[in-house]
């Protein structure tokens, strides 16, 4: 049973992560309208977008059939997703590609009672993360490598909690962890911020089980998306 909250914990977080690349100024506005349940403005703005990476524009598509089947909980809505999935990974994906598309699938498996599927592509998603050239990373620009950097601190906690927590000298390993995440949320771009909170949201909430300080980030992150049904429900419950 705990190793079962803690895959829906991990799925909960993912819904929120940002796309692993480094975007242009007006696809920032793309996310934002995803995040707060704007999709037809959100398709819009992506039909109209201009860019050369074609594999960006596909993960912005991507982002709205998820959040569009996971807002709905319409079977039509979760088939149009998984065709756009299907069609995202047959395309020729570099390492940061297959991260993005392996966690959709562990989103998927999650709603779909598949937990048992989710350790695979947990363990996937790590591999894939440990195989990035950090330095090569790091010229990308800023924002991608600080995402970088939280992103892999993330999976290490829940790795922690998951399969160790039990045999960590303490809590100290975790609060290093946590506060890399931290520094992002204080000092780092806007959206990953918002990532950032969204990250220790629900590691306060379903993980330490501490909703005072869950619920500090949670209201941050509903005052900034008022129309996420995910945060208003989350925020009510």
């Amino acid at each position: 049973m705990k190793n079962k909250k803690i895959y829906i914990f991990i799925i909960a977080s993912l819904l929120c992560h940002p796309l692993l690349y480094s975007m242009p100024a007006d696809s920032t506005s793309i996310i934002d309208n995803i995040y707060n349940f704007n999709f037809l403005k959100a398709s819009d703005q992506l039909s109209k977008l201009k860019s050369k990476d074609t594999l960006m524009t596909e993960a912005l598509n991507l982002e709205i059939q998820w959040w569009m089947a996971i807002g709905s909980q319409n079977k039509d809505r979760f088939s149009n997703f998984l065709s756009t999935l299907d069609s995202f990974e047959k395309t020729d994906q570099k390492r940061l590609d297959k991260i993005i598309s392996t966690t959709y699938r562990i989103r998927y498996y999650a709603c779909v009672n598949k937990n048992y599927l989710i350790p695979f592509l947990l363990i996937n998603v790590k591999k894939q993360l440990e195989k990035i050239d950090s330095a090569r990373l790091g010229n990308t620009g800023n924002e991608v490598f600080e995402l970088f950097g939280m992103y892999k601190s993330f999976l290490i906690l829940i790795q922690n909690n998951l399969f160790f927590d039990r045999f960590l000298p303490g809590s100290n390993k975790n609060k290093e962890l946590i506060g890399n995440i931290e520094r992002v949320i204080l000092n780092g771009a806007s959206v990953n911020k918002t990532i950032g909170r969204y990250f220790l949201m629900k590691y306060y909430l379903d993980v330490e089980k501490d909703k005072s300080k869950a619920f500090d980030f949670l209201a941050e992150l509903h005052k900034e998306y008022p129309k996420n049904m995910i945060f208003t429900q989350l925020l009510t419950n």
